[in-house]
């Protein structure tokens, strides 16, 4: 159970401290939102655990912070799961841009186990 906690706790800390991007951040904006400050997050923050039950009652402003802080969170976590999607995508497509250079250019003595020697084919096939 506490893994899973600091699993969260730093999945967190490194969605926070990637950057938004410029057109999420636009389409937030277009809706919107406005980009939340660090010390606005810890405020709400502290009202929350300070008053949870009938929280939005009593607190509208601190609730509509914490929407705000919510909403920058996902924009962040969109924007890591592009940048680690690129990522891949990138490593793939170079793998595979290496691989198909050498495509079609080896022999068949090439592909022959060291073991086997140049020039014999194997047994049985």
């Amino acid at each position: 159970m506490m893994f899973l906690l600091r699993t969260a706790f730093w999945l967190s800390v490194v969605i926070f401290l990637i950057p938004v991007d410029h057109t999420a951040e636009q389409q937030a904006q277009t809706a919107r939102v406005q980009p939340i400050g660090a010390l606005e997050a810890a405020t709400a923050a502290q009202a929350t655990f300070s008053d949870m039950s009938g929280f939005c009652g009593r607190n509208p402003t601190a609730c509509e912070i914490g929407g705000r802080v919510a909403t920058t969170f996902l924009l962040k976590a969109q924007t890591g799961a592009r940048m680690v999607y690129d990522f891949i995508d990138r490593s793939l497509a170079d793998k595979a841009s290496t691989s198909s250079v050498n495509h079609g250019t080896l022999t068949s003595n090439d592909l022959a186990p060291a073991w086997r020697g140049p020039g014999k084919a194997p047994q049985g096939i």
